[in-house]
This record gives structure tokens, C-alpha cells and sequence, in this order.
């Protein structure tokens, strides 16, 4: 997707950063003042870009938005990697007041009805976007939630999302950190609901369309597999 495509053909706001947190290694916290009263719908995500730094290379980047409207601000979660592009550096070294403009937010991974039993899958930081759709189930009781988080070391939001399901009994939380333990408790979740459910994926490419190819093979629906790659990954 090229920038120039999409300029102008959604919504923009330019909102004052609130906070740059580093709560561990090279994951990031960024924090936005929601200044323009934008709203959206959980699960979306948005093109940002930083008009006062210098940037080289690729000038925006796209990243799902981590909160719900009714907190007030939105919330980036994203890792810088070992080799720091120039946006990130310039992104995560920004000061309260500085601003940030936002095109959006737009996109596809929402919930889809009142009902449907759901299985989120993250890797990571892909966990960014089920952040806002748990804030939006926090107090639905009406059908079960299974997040499986695989990550090796650190699980961004961690906290958080505990507190989340202790608050609410058919919100489950499975945290993995092999490959093979992951696709074991993914088989387990499918034979428990098969296509009754949808399965949200947000990953990198490359473990989407492994996750993607597995649930196939399990006979899943491809109109129940929702997926969302790291737009921001780079």
C-alpha cells in the first residue's frame, strides 16, 4: 500500500503524544491524547505518520489501535526490533505535547456479531489489537473468548488482560510459548467449536498464513478466519 493512495480517502487527526513508555527490552507503549475527538470501532487500525521529525525511508506506518473510544486516548504497541528503522526512532523518542497525525482509524478485525464463540490467536505484539476487542468484551458474558498469546519472553499488555479474565468467567487465557504447545491448545480450540466460532489472527506474515493454512486443514471456514499482520512491523 503506498501512502499517496490512501491520503485524503479517510479521516485525519493530528493529536498530541500523552506518554512513550519501555516496558521491557524493545517493546514500546506509545500513548495519544484522542485531542480530535476521533472515534472507532475496536480492532481498527491507522496510518500514522510524523510530520515534525525528519524521517527516512518510508514515511508512515500502519498500526492497529490498542484502545476503545470511551478511554479517551489511543494506544500503539509495538516492538523497534535490533535494527531501529527511522521512523520507529523517531516515533518512540517523541515527548509529550509533540504531535503525531493519524488517517483513519479503518479496517476489518471487529467483532462480528452478539453471539459467536471467538478464538483470538496473537504472536507478540500482535496482541495489539485484541487489547481494544477484550476492553470492548470486558463485561459480555453472552459467549466464550479463548486468547491464545504465544511470545517467548514478554507479553505486552499482560497484566492488563488478566485482570480482564478474572473479571469475566468465559474470557480464557492461554499464554504459550513454543510453536508446538500453541498448536496444540489452536487443535484443541477448534475441536471444541469448530465453525461455530471465528478465529482472529494478528501476527506476522509469515505465522499468519501458517495459522491461516493449519485451520484449513482443520476444515475451518475460510469466512471465519479473520486475520491482521504487523503493518507496523518494519
Amino acid at each position: 500500500m503506498d501512502f499517496n493512495d490512501i491520503k485524503g480517502v479517510f479521516r485525519q487527526g493530528e493529536l498530541p503524544i500523552e506518554s512513550v513508555e519501555n516496558p521491557y527490552g524493545d517493546y514500546y507503549i506509545v500513548k495519544i491524547k484522542n485531542d480530535a475527538g476521533l472515534t472507532w470501532v475496536p480492532g481498527e487500525h491507522g496510518v500514522y505518520t510524523v510530520p515534525s521529525k525528519h524521517i527516512e525511508g518510508r514515511k508512515y506506518r500502519l498500526f492497529s489501535v490498542a484502545s476503545i473510544p470511551e478511554e479517551g486516548f489511543l494506544l500503539i504497541g509495538t516492538r523497534t526490533g535490533k535494527e531501529i528503522s527511522s521512523f520507529k526512532k523517531a516515533l518512540v523518542s517523541m515527548q509529550p505535547g509533540e504531535k503525531i497525525t493519524i488517517r483513519g482509524p479503518f479496517g476489518w478485525m471487529k467483532v462480528k456479531d452478539e453471539t459467536s464463540p471467538i478464538v483470538m490467536f496473537a504472536s507478540g505484539v500482535g496482541i495489539t489489537p485484541f487489547r481494544a476487542l477484550l476492553k470492548q468484551l470486558e463485561f459480555d458474558t453472552r459467549r466464550p473468548v479463548e486468547v491464545v498469546y504465544s511470545s517467548s519472553k514478554y507479553y505486552l499488555f499482560g497484566e492488563e488482560i488478566e485482570k480482564i479474565v478474572q473479571n469475566n468467567p468465559v474470557i480464557h487465557l492461554h499464554k504459550m510459548t513454543s510453536r508446538e504447545e500453541t498448536t496444540a491448545k489452536l487443535d484443541e480450540l477448534v475441536d471444541q467449536y469448530g465453525n461455530t466460532a471465528y478465529y482472529f489472527n494478528s501476527g506476522s506474515p509469515a505465522v499468519l498464513k501458517s495459522v491461516k493454512k493449519h485451520y484449513k486443514e482443520k476444515d475451518i471456514r475460510g469466512k471465519r478466519i479473520v486475520s491482521d499482520t504487523f503493518f507496523g512491523a518494519k
